[in-house]
């Protein structure tokens, strides 16, 4: 797929979600789980070291799951959770691989599903990352203190 490709397609999508006059992560997750029927439960899992792999998703009976690995902010937190929504905002739970269905604390039984990848770098991968950075910038906008920001990129590219 084309770079444009990847861009229209996540453009389309972020015009297709209605979250309400003030666009929140919440909002978001509501919107999701209404479209698929099913609460979200996001969820940190200590053992990830976040080098290699930072957030993902799993289905369970009746429950999405997003997983993510110790965040040093909230803004990367954001992000992780947003990716991933993406994935599921864009169908991609129903196209891609799954990894190896590992148990999750928690959880009583081995998850259905969950969301894989075999490249950092393929279509999906890079429509996930330019849909969440579209919700970041579209939440940002609706925010009134966007100011937790360690580095202040807010404040410098607003």
């Amino acid at each position: 797929m084309s770079s444009w490709k990847i861009r229209h397609e996540a453009r389309k999508a972020n015009r297709g979600l209605d979250l309400g006059p003030n666009p929140s992560l919440h909002a978001l997750q509501s919107w999701i789980e209404a479209k698929c029927g099913r609460p979200i439960i996001v969820m940190e899992l200590a053992t990830l070291r976040g080098d290699d792999l930072c957030g993902w998703w799993v289905l369970y009976e009746g429950i999405n799951v997003v997983v993510h690995a110790l965040v040093r902010s909230t803004w990367h937190l954001q992000q992780i959770i947003l990716h991933e929504f993406a994935h599921l905002i864009l169908g991609h739970q129903f196209t891609a691989t799954s990894l190896e269905l590992m148990h999750l604390p928690g959880f009583p039984e081995p998850p259905l599903m969950t969301l894989g990848r075999s490249s950092y770098v393929d279509d999906a991968e890079a429509t996930a990352e330019y849909l969440a950075d579209l919700l970041t910038a579209r939440i940002a906008r609706h925010t009134p203190d966007a100011t937790g920001d360690p580095a202040g990129f807010d404040q410098v590219f607003g």
